[in-house]
């Protein structure tokens, strides 16, 4: 049984480079797509963290008056989800053009863009976890509501 290592950078973009038989504008252009996969993906955690937000607006104070664990399942669901979708903005949403890497030497353009995938891809899952923390505690809270009904 083959266990996953992960490569470092510089694996990565050999490995790249050697796939797109050195042609530098493939491999940037492979790099593109992938960090357009993962701006597509934490815009649908910004969208979970949005749709939360609003529903609370509809109907956060039903849920909360059911009792003080509903509020504070509730108020910490919100502000996590809130906290996760700004975490997403800041770390995994910023814009910076894979063209802006530019060195000299082409392997050392994609090490850094490599690099800043892998930033991107780590701040993604962590704010996917916050988001489904403060989803879990907003579900609590509804549950709360339903079962006092």
């Amino acid at each position: 049984m083959h266990t996953y290592q992960p490569m470092t950078p510089k694996d990565e973009a050999r490995r790249i480079l050697d796939l797109c038989h050195g042609d530098l504008l493939k491999a940037l252009d492979v790099l593109e797509r992938q960090m357009n996969t993962l701006h597509a993906r934490a815009q649908v955690l910004l969208s979970l963290a949005g749709l939360t937000i609003t529903i609370s607006g509809f109907s956060g104070r039903a849920i909360a008056g059911n009792s003080p664990a509903a509020k504070l399942l509730i108020v910490a669901g919100l502000l996590i989800s809130l906290f996760s979708a700004v975490f997403v903005y800041l770390r995994v949403m910023q814009l910076r053009w894979v063209t802006a890497e530019t060195t000299e030497e082409p392997l050392a353009m994609l090490e850094q863009i490599i690099a800043r995938r892998a930033m991107k891809t780590r701040s993604y899952r962590l704010g996917g976890q916050m988001l489904g923390l403060g989803l879990f505690f907003y579900a609590l809270a509804f549950a709360i509501m339903l079962m006092s009904a």
